[in-house]
Formats: structure tokens, C-alpha cells, sequence
């Protein structure tokens, strides 16, 4: 580590402690905050099946969530005794957090090993308001399934991509979502950094992580089509998500799925072939802007997004503002986008704040339409020059 000067330590450390009183007294409020509509009409409903029921509960598709999630649930049912069910959940969420920490302070490590600047930027991720609302205020899962892709990430930069491919199938066992990392992952196998084969390791970890409600009587045609029904819960072209969808009626939903199925394909797929060609020896910097760039593109082309969905851009363009100094405005955009959105569902409601909800969502969108602008052009205008003379690990 770079030594400092007794000035640098006292003003280093004492960032780090008031970081640190931050992101335990952010955490605290949280959990005492009331009870979100997803805890109590959902999580709770599926704790207390799994509370009553222990793990033959799994036999029955009492959740729309996979098992994976509902695994870690059963096992927090052992807390009922001493813990608020809320809290317990929220608690489940905030261990992932630490989680990803720890993975954003490997990740920056690989840039800056000798510097003090993974250390801040792993208690900084913490401080995030995306993060402390996601976590111990709303009670989502958001974090577990990106943590298995930051380690999927890691071990790309560490040039191991079977690692980091099981740790995609991982992911993927927890939420459909991680697919926003796709895009990436297609640009590196066709520079041949990711070989074709090991995207068997997807369904092949899927699977056996479906194997325990297997085991308890629950039909493998069942599991392989949850994310199918997922997708068919809702007929809204936009939860709340702030993108072009929000200001298209629902009634066009058919429609405008399809278009934006399409459109997004395309986008995809010209994206990857463009980029494919561009980074012919990436840097660090550049396969974490790519990174960012792919799980920020999806929902933001893709109808039926909920707010959420932006989570793990977020996450990611907050590691690229460490590797890109360009990206810290970018991520402090991401941020406000997100906590407009997240205030919506967690602070506001219509019969009361309809005017103010209706500023917000409104806000968020010019918010996400100037950030895909900037993001893009911003990668357009740095990829020739982020090529590295060495392995990708280098800054």
C-alpha cells in the first residue's frame, strides 16, 4: 500500500470513519422503515409457507421466485425466534451487499493494487443510495444475483472465463436479469477471450441449483418455466422503469413488445459486431466500460422493466467512474435516476403525491435518456484508446 504522509492519514481516515458511521446508521434506518409492499404481500406470505412447511415447502410452487432465493429464506426462518420477519430479510440483502463490497474492492484492486483507493471505494459502494434503498429499506434481491456478477466479472479480468461462467450460471439461478450481461459476454467469445463451450456451464449450474426442490417432489418442467411466467406477471410495457415505455400507454402493449423485442435485438447485435471488431487487446477499463454499457442498454432498450432492473448498471458504472474518470458524473446521474424511481414506490403514493410522483418519473427519464446518450458516445470515443500492450489485466 502507498504510505501517506501523517496530514493524508488523518484526512483518509477520517473520511473512512465517517463513511463507515454512514453506512451503519443508513442500514439501522432501514431496517426499522415500515415494511415495503413486496415484504409484506410477497417475501413474508413465502417465509411463513416456508417457516411452516420447512423444506418440503419446495415441492410446491408457492413463489414466482427460483429456489436458489427461497433456499436462503428457509434457512433465515431459523431467526423467527429473535428477529422481526422484515428485518430478517432486509438483514439477508444487506449481507450481499458486504458481499459485493468485497468484490468491488477486488475489482478496483486489479487497477490500483498498491493505492488505498479499493478500500474507499468498496466502503463508498456502500454509501450508495441505489444500494442502502435496494437493501435495507425495500428488502429486494438485487444484490445477491449481482454479486455472482461481480465475481463473473473478476475472474474475466483475471483472464479465468469457466470461473466466471459457473459464477454467471449462479446468477442466473437467481434472477433473470443477470442475462443483462449478455451482450458482454457475447462481444468476449467472439474475440475468443470466452470459448463457445463453456456457456454450457449456464444451464448446467441452473440445474443443479434447481436440484434441491427436485429433490423435494417440485417437477423440473416447473422450474425450467419460471422466468416465462415471470414475464407474463404483468401486462405493463414499464414498471416505473425510466425509459421510452413509461410514456406509452398500456394499451399498445402487444405491439410495442414485439417492436421493442425487436429493436433491441438489433441494437444488441450491432453493438456486439461493432465492438467485437474495436477491442482487439481490452484493457481493464475497457471490459469494464463494455460491462457497464451492456447491462445499462438492456433495460433501458427492453420493455417491462421494472426500476430496479437498473440496479447492476448502477453498481457498474460506479466501478467504471474508478477506472474512467469521465464516469463519475455518469454514475452520480445513475444515482439520482434511481433514487427518483426508487422514491416513487418507497415514499410516494398516487392518492396523495400524484403531481410530485408524475415530476419524478418525468425527471428520471430525461435523467436515463441524457445518460444512454452519454454512456454510448462516451464509449464510442474511448474504446480505440482503453487497448491494453500486455493481459487484460492491465489499467
Amino acid at each position: 500500500m502507498k504510505q501517506l504522509t501523517p496530514k493524508h492519514k488523518l484526512k483518509f481516515y477520517s473520511v473512512i470513519a465517517l463513511l463507515t458511521g454512514f453506512v451503519v446508521f443508513i442500514r439501522i434506518i432501514g431496517l426499522l422503515f415500515r415494511e415495503s409492499l413486496d415484504i409484506s404481500d410477497f417475501i413474508i406470505p413465502w417465509y411463513n409457507t416456508l417457516a411452516e412447511k420447512g423444506f418440503s415447502a419446495f415441492a410446491q410452487p408457492f413463489s414466482n421466485y427460483t429456489p436458489p432465493y427461497l433456499y436462503l429464506l428457509w434457512l433465515i426462518t431459523a431467526t423467527q425466534a429473535f428477529l422481526p420477519k422484515a428485518v430478517a430479510i432486509k438483514l439477508l440483502s444487506i449481507v450481499f451487499d458486504i458481499g459485493n463490497a468485497l468484490m468491488i474492492y477486488k475489482i478496483l484492486k486489479v487497477k490500483t493494487p498498491k493505492s488505498n483507493t479499493p478500500y474507499f471505494g468498496a466502503l463508498l459502494f456502500l454509501a450508495l443510495p441505489t444500494v442502502f434503498l435496494n437493501s435495507s429499506f425495500w428488502g429486494q434481491a438485487d444484490a445477491i444475483y449481482t454479486f455472482f456478477l461481480l465475481i463473473s466479472l473478476y475472474f474475466l479480468l483475471q483472464e479465468h472465463p469457466s470461473i466466471a461462467m459457473i459464477a454467471v450460471g449462479v446468477a442466473f439461478a437467481f434472477k433473470a436479469q443477470a442475462v443483462f450481461l449478455a451482450p458482454f459476454l457475447l462481444l468476449l467469445t467472439i474475440n475468443k477471450r470466452i470459448p463457445w463451450y463453456s456457456y454450457l456451464l449456464i444451464p448446467l449450474v441452473y440445474l443443479g441449483m434447481m436440484m434441491p426442490a427436485v429433490m423435494a417432489g417440485r417437477p423440473v418442467g416447473d422450474l425450467l418455466g419460471i422466468y416465462l411466467n415471470q414475464a407474463g406477471t404483468y401486462r405493463s410495457l414499464s414498471m416505473n422503469a425510466p425509459n421510452i415505455y413509461l410514456l406509452i400507454p398500456d394499451t399498445y402493449y402487444s405491439d410495442v413488445v414485439m417492436i421493442g423485442a425487436v429493436t433491441t435485438g438489433v441494437i444488441v447485435v450491432a453493438w456486439v459486431i461493432y465492438y467485437s471488431q474495436k477491442m482487439s487487446n481490452p484493457s481493464s477499463a475497457a471490459l469494464i466500460l463494455c460491462a457497464a454499457v451492456s447491462v445499462f442498454m438492456l433495460p433501458f432498450f427492453l420493455p417491462k422493466m421494472h426500476e430496479r432492473y437498473f440496479y447492476l448498471s448502477d453498481v457498474l458504472l460506479f466501478i467504471s467512474a474508478f477506472y474512467i474518470p469521465r464516469f463519475r458524473f455518469l454514475s452520480f446521474i445513475s444515482q439520482v435516476v434511481s433514487i427518483l424511481t426508487y422514491s416513487v414506490f418507497l415514499f410516494l403514493n398516487y392518492d396523495t403525491s400524484a403531481a410530485l410522483i408524475d415530476s419524478f418519473l418525468l425527471a428520471a427519464i430525461l435523467g436515463n435518456f441524457s445518460l444512454v446518450v452519454f454512456v454510448l458516445l462516451t464509449q464510442y470515443k474511448l474504446i480505440p484508446s482503453l487497448q491494453s500492450n500486455g493481459s487484460i489485466a492491465d489499467g
